[in-house]
């Protein structure tokens, strides 16, 4: 029985049409789908983050925001925030969060070591230097380390605010695209503000 059409082999021609769907969506589909989506989660001069009470971290331009609410964006009570944000760019993340402390900026930071420490995402956590001090913006003192792992290196910085309210943020990602971005971290964490509300 004859297994040939046009001169090739009939039981090639499903996995070679697998490989070529496969070959189009990839060079062709997933492009044009990711030119065509909308870029309203980058970050633009001017946005802040809010993270309620009037607290705002102001995130490097250009950075993708990928959880968290700008100042100025609908929620479902009106004034509200989020306790949580997350910025990205380039192979280096931004996570920051709010939550009751009783301390000063000292013990939190020391706090958020030993949790680092402790989790299985930072093997070989090591503190890389000594602790140094963020004047932020907005008049609130915070202390910064610096660390590396296994997985990543990174940046932990710790604040205390008036009200009871401890503010970390942890910058994360490879040596080489942390100091590209060296810049651009070092205002976010001297960003920090308490903002009068209306």
């Amino acid at each position: 029985m004859e297994r040939r059409w046009l001169g090739l082999d009939r039981r090639s021609l499903l996995p070679a049409l697998v490989v070529l769907v496969i070959a189009v969506v990839l060079r062709a589909v997933i492009p044009w789908i990711d030119h065509h989506i909308a870029e309203d989660d980058v970050v633009r001069a001017g946005d802040r983050l809010n993270l309620s009470s009037g607290l705002t971290v102001t995130p490097p331009v250009g950075w993708l925001l990928i959880d968290g609410l700008l100042v100025g964006a609908s929620t479902v009570q009106p004034g509200t925030g989020s306790s949580t944000a997350t910025v990205a760019r380039s192979g280096v993340g931004a996570q920051i969060q709010v939550a009751p402390f009783a301390g000063d900026a000292n013990a939190l930071l020391d706090q958020l070591n030993r949790n680092e420490s402790r989790s299985d995402d930072r093997p070989e956590f090591t503190i890389d230097g000594s602790r140094g001090a963020v004047n932020a913006a907005g008049g609130i003192a915070g202390v910064v380390e610096n660390y590396t792992s296994t997985s990543s290196d990174g940046i932990i910085a710790a604040y205390v605010l008036p009200d009871g309210r401890g503010l970390a943020i942890e910058v994360s990602g490879a040596e080489s695209q942390l100091s590209a971005h060296n810049g651009q971290i070092s205002a976010m964490l001297r960003s920090v503000s308490v903002e009068a509300r209306s």
